[in-house]
């Protein structure tokens, strides 16, 4: 029943964070909205919102920033569905029940609720 709206949530995870590290539009891609600003910097123009070219400076390097930490997100959702995917793999692949219930000393013992 979850593997609808699971595999929907990774798809646009994975997909969002593409966009913002990678896109060429400097509307939405950090690593286009950088170089944008660098070749400014390097015209020796003003971008608006900035007022100096330390704060351009800045706007590049945060840029970098968000779009490494957006690439490190997608490698984090593609890793945990790569190991979801192993874990289920070896759970169907098991014999065994693979999931233990773990409760109350009481409740085990059918002493009720505590």
């Amino acid at each position: 029943m979850t593997i609808g709206p699971a595999t929907w949530l990774v798809v646009c995870t994975t997909t969002a964070g593409l966009e913002k590290a990678l896109s060429p539009d400097p509307n939405v891609g950090f690593i286009s909205h950088a170089l944008k600003y660098g070749d400014a910097i390097a015209a020796g123009q003003l971008l608006a919102p900035a007022k100096t070219l330390g704060e351009m400076n800045r706007i590049m390097f945060n840029d970098y920033i968000d779009a490494s930490l957006a690439a490190v997100f997608v490698l984090v959702v593609v890793a945990t569905v790569i190991y979801g995917l192993i874990a289920i793999r070896r759970a169907l692949g098991n014999p065994r029940p693979t999931a233990m219930e773990i409760g109350f000393a009481g409740v085990a013992a059918g002493g009720g609720h505590a």
